[in-house]
């Protein structure tokens, strides 16, 4: 089954380069700052947080393996981090810039 995941995060003491980094690790494991509507529009997601689609077999399986690799990838880094992520299946989405 296809699940959407969500994560925000917060880099402590992190300079833009370790921003930088960060998002290139997320953008690895699935996580993107752009995602692209049913629509086929080009959404940006607000500074801090990520998006990606995943498949699994539960909700709570996938929220726990993005989870994991997120914080690999931050612990990899040295990074000391809060990070937040909501997975759901019966899913939609909409963004708008104001």
């Amino acid at each position: 089954m296809s699940y959407f995941v969500f994560c925000t995060f917060d880099l402590k003491r992190a300079t833009s380069d370790d921003y930088k980094a960060a998002y290139s690790d997320l953008a690895k494991i699935g996580l993107q700052k752009v995602v692209v509507s049913s629509q086929n529009n080009k959404v940006v997601i607000p500074t801090t947080a990520v998006a990606g689609e995943f498949t699994g077999a539960d909700v709570g399986s996938v929220r726990d393996a993005v989870r994991k690799q997120v914080k690999n990838a931050f612990a990899a880094r040295r990074f000391s981090s809060e990070i937040f992520i909501v997975a759901g299946g019966d899913w939609a989405w909409g963004a708008e810039a104001t």
